[in-house]
């Protein structure tokens, strides 16, 4: 097998060397944990205000505490202001990341995710990524989703 190392940030480049918020935010949740911390601080070096929480439960219970830990994550790292248009924005953003998930394999299962939030100016992107396990199944399901709000932040 080859060892090959690939450069973020050429993966994650877009069009005149730019970041998209929406593909930076896919890369938080979904990076491996011991380099979080090495991917914010690229993301800040290119403009970019990012943070990484997590979140995990059952049902409802999981969605209420991704809306929660996302809106805590945003507001405590600057990523948003906590103003009510900002923290609206960033809801929007979670329920349309969590949109997938209203299955009834939610309901009844246990589900842990890792949550990325990416603003760019008045732009911000929430995505996230997990496994729901499935009862009576030693499988873990792989869930993603990404919600991204353009023109809305108002900032400071």
């Amino acid at each position: 097998m080859n060892n090959i190392q690939l450069d973020i940030t050429k993966i994650l480049e877009g069009e005149e060397g730019k970041i998209p918020i929406g593909k930076a935010a896919l890369a938080l949740a979904m990076i491996a944990d011991d380099s979080d911390d090495t991917l914010v601080e690229l993301l800040n070096e290119k403009d970019l205000l990012a943070v990484i929480t997590r979140a995990g439960g059952k049902g409802e219970e999981v969605k209420n505490k991704v809306l929660r830990n996302s809106l805590a994550a945003a507001v405590n790292s600057a990523v948003i202001t906590d103003n009510i248009q900002d923290r609206r924005v960033l809801a929007r953003c979670v329920e349309r990341a969590l949109a997938g998930l209203g299955g009834p394999m939610t309901s009844i299962s246990g589900a842990g995710m890792k949550i990325g939030i990416v603003r760019d100016e008045a732009h911000l992107a929430v995505a996230i990524y997990g496994k729901i396990g499935i009862p009576g199944l030693n499988v873990d399901h792989e869930i993603s989703g990404l919600g991204v709000h353009y023109y809305g932040l108002l900032g400071d």
